[in-house]
């Protein structure tokens, strides 16, 4: 057992050099979060606490090293820093006044998560928990040391998408993990490609489990939410949450993978729903895959794919019924009082609709020859309808330059402006990559020119605007101007070293230039002066990008808190494990 911490690097865990150094590099003066515990800090009297990974608003994830096991591994602390504080001295967490109630509460279901996650430490799938303790008034859960790479890199490394092979190779395996957590009464409610992880035999595993995403906006500990994979029903506090939740964010996962886009989040689809189907973006997905991806991205839940299994099947292309009984055993249904309560009412699933909002019909059955005879009237009145239409052209009259069919699986419709012609209805072009669209014989009815300008809130090669609205009915032809993405401006990086916090904040603020303040309370920088930037003197960065931020670091008042209302080391979405080489330095987000 190594007794000597001091022979350990707090950054990596990994044994010291003869010379006290560790090829990882960490400093252990580096600045750090207030709210964090001390390096060095020992926990249940077996963990040694190194530094801080990722933290979000239920707590915070470091790496340690387990003494009794002499490995290194993570321990992810119960740390709600809008309810509780931290003694520097001792590391002991205590609720602030008024909370003391709730903050116990939300700790125990903390602890029964984990508790009940060990279960599953021997699924391949999942990030195994391999102890959960109590100690410094707070709870803690220790994840087993795994190498891997957040799947939004990996698919960001591979060149942004998937062809549905290579998905349909990598996903299954989860489906059938996620099927059994389900099954045993666990509903994940954070799925995305932060939360789902790869590791270094290419498989898919499951992370980022905490209890915040079962609380709703208004509650004490605000909902982990991720844009784009987060069902509807977890923006609002009076949804069921269940199975349900995690095909939505799951199928939102595939939709990324598939396209390259991000989807729309559920928050701006309740206002204007204008995500498309994903063969609508690329062409290679099959119609069948592209139709399940929709249906399990309902908004309604009632109309929504209801579990893991459906999913599979019609992404398969599965003969298996829409109608079904719902089975409460397996949809896992949760709340925040009791996480496994599972409901013991038995609900009809009602006939799911479609994503062409296409209503779904009850009532009473028709008789089988009323059924055959309304199917010939219809055959019957379609051939005379044909008829009728197409009759000049038939007798060889009526312009023969014109088609008479419509653009096959497009979205968009020709519809008769009454003299012969045809219109054509404007797509939503927003959000989509220019390279998606440009060439793409689905708008060869349009003119489209692309202009090219600055944006701070749409990544680079993406439309941003077009000059007419969607489902506007024009010409065939019409030209359509869009405006693509080039990225956020750029500006020099002016020197804020040596300037006082309130002169760098004035020119960083001047340029556009989204910061982050950091900072330090030590005695070894002085008061109030920038010491350290992350971006060089005139090095170019991104103006108005709050995705692309810099740290300048300042001294600070050591007997005054920290005024920060951010953490610049935050890293949203649940626990993030990362290791990309064999040095094994775990890198923060």
């Amino acid at each position: 057992m190594i007794t000597e911490e001091r022979y350990l690097c707090m950054g990596c865990m990994s044994r010291l050099d003869e010379n006290g150094k560790c090829r990882c590099g960490y400093d252990e003066n580096a600045p750090t979060d207030s709210a964090c515990l001390p390096i060095r800090t020992v926990v249940g009297n077996r963990y040694l606490v190194g530094r801080m990974i990722s933290m979000n608003g239920e707590g915070i994830t470091y790496i340690c090293f387990d003494t009794e096991n002499e490995e290194r591994a993570f321990i992810e602390e119960y740390m709600p820093q809008n309810m509780a504080k931290r003694n520097e001295l001792t590391g002991e967490v205590t609720p602030l006044s008024g909370y003391e109630a709730q903050y116990k509460c939300l700790m125990t279901d903390f602890y029964d998560l984990f508790d009940a996650l060990r279960n599953f430490r021997h699924n391949d799938y999942i990030i195994p928990v391999t102890d959960v303790i109590y100690d410094k008034n707070t709870a803690y859960a220790v994840h087993k040391y795994v190498k891997t790479i957040s799947y939004g890199d990996y698919l960001t490394h591979n060149g942004g998408e998937f062809t549905w092979p290579q998905v349909k190779k990598l996903f299954m395996p989860l489906f059938t993990t996620l099927t059994y957590l389900h099954s045993n009464g666990f509903v994940h409610r954070g799925l995305s490609p932060e939360s789902i992880r790869v590791n270094a035999k290419g498989q898919l595993m499951l992370s980022g489990f905490g209890t915040a995403s079962l609380y709703t906006k208004g509650s004490a500990i605000e909902p982990e939410l991720s844009e784009g994979y987060s069902a509807p029903e977890q923006y609002s506090s009076s949804s069921w949450q269940g199975e349900w939740t995690d095909v939505y964010s799951i199928a939102a996962v595939l939709y990324k993978s598939l396209t390259g886009t991000l989807p729309v989040s559920a928050a701006e689809r309740r206002e204007n729903d204008t995500l498309c189907p994903p063969e609508e973006l690329e062409q290679n997905v099959p119609s069948n895959v592209s139709d399940a991806i929709m249906n399990a991205m309902q908004l309604s839940i009632e109309y929504r794919t209801q579990s893991i299994d459906d999913f599979t099947a019609e992404l398969l292309e599965s003969s298996k019924s829409n109608t079904m009984m719902y089975d409460p055993q397996k949809a896992g249904e949760t709340s925040g009082e009791d996480i496994f309560k599972k409901t013991e009412t038995i609900l009809e699933k009602p006939v799911r609709k479609r994503y062409e909002d296409e209503e779904p019909k009850r009532g009473r059955k028709i008789p089988w020859g009323l059924i055959m005879f309304i199917i010939a009237m219809v055959v019957l009145l379609g051939v005379l309808a044909f008829l009728f239409r197409y009759s000049k052209e038939l007798l060889g009259f009526g312009n023969s330059n014109k088609s008479s069919s419509s653009v096959s699986d497009s979205e968009i419709d020709e519809i008769s402006d009454g003299n012969g012609g045809y219109d054509v209805v404007v797509p939503n072009f927003v959000g989509r990559y220019r390279e998606k669209v440009e060439g793409n014989e689905t708008y060869h009815q349009f003119k489209l020119v692309f202009e090219e300008e600055n944006n701070s809130s749409y990544p680079e090669g993406m439309i941003f605007d077009q000059s007419i609205k969607d489902k506007s009915q024009v010409d065939e032809g019409t030209e359509i101007v869009l405006k693509v993405s080039v990225g956020p401006e750029k500006v020099p990086m002016p020197q804020c070293v040596g300037m006082t916090i309130e002169e760098a904040r004035a020119a960083l603020d001047a340029l556009g230039i989204v910061y982050q303040e950091v900072p330090n309370f030590s005695t070894q920088y002085e008061y109030n002066i920038v010491y350290e930037q992350s971006a060089a003197d005139g090095e170019e960065v991104a103006t108005g990008n709050t995705l692309t931020k810099v740290y300048i670091y300042y001294g600070a008042n050591q007997d005054a808190p920290s005024t920060s209302d951010d953490n610049p080391f935050h890293v949203g979405g649940g626990s993030t494990y990362e290791d990309d080489d064999d040095d094994g330095v775990i890198k923060i987000g």
